[in-house]
């Protein structure tokens, strides 16, 4: 594992990128563009959807950071986790059930997505796997098969956010790989099941 930071200037660096490729607003992104290259008529019930998303998520993780429950606004404690993980499905089912369920044309990516976020909930018992590398390796690779352009930049910025995932000391080596294996594996079951 990297030492945690010293400098100032690493700390504010490593800071913005965990909080520009922080999960939920990636997904956020990753869903916008699923749609738009999808199901364009789907775009605005999209943009509905995961504004109503990003409020509850929003409102929750403030009111865990204000009562002292969460020590940072990503859950880095492993206790904090399963709370989050059941935040996430939650808000994953309900997001599938607004677009459609079955019959969404993002209805393949948003239960692959699932799967990864409970695969790694259970993994939570022996290692804190990173949702931020998770999400990122899964952004990636699934827009590969969209957005070649794309995926090619999402997956770019993994060494980015790997260090700063290790420098900002939220995760050791093993966790920023097993969640970027994760990640990978999943975007690439779904690409297989297109």
């Amino acid at each position: 594992m990297i030492a945690p930071m010293t400098s100032p200037r690493h700390r504010a660096m490593a800071r913005a990128i965990s909080i520009a490729l922080h999960p939920f607003p990636l997904f956020a992104a990753l869903a916008l563009l699923v749609a738009w290259r999808l199901a364009p008529d789907a775009l605005p019930r999209t943009a509905v959807g995961i504004g109503a998303a990003i409020a509850i998520v929003s409102v929750f993780i403030w009111q865990r950071r204000r009562g002292g429950h969460w020590q940072t606004v990503d859950a880095s404690r492993r206790q904090e986790r399963p709370l989050l993980y059941l935040l996430a499905l939650a808000v994953a089912a309900g997001y599938w059930l607004w677009m459609g369920g079955r019959g969404s044309a993002t209805s393949s990516g948003v239960l692959a997505a699932a799967l990864m976020l409970c695969v790694a909930g259970i993994a939570n018992h022996w290692i804190k796997l990173s949702l931020h590398m998770a999400s990122l390796a899964f952004a990636g690779v699934v827009l590969l098969g969209l957005l070649p352009s794309a995926g090619i930049a999402a997956l770019l910025l993994v060494p980015p956010l790997a260090w700063s995932r290790l420098r900002m000391a939220r995760h050791t080596l093993p966790e920023v790989i097993g969640g970027t294996v994760l990640g990978a594996a999943a975007g690439a079951a779904l690409l297989a099941m297109a």
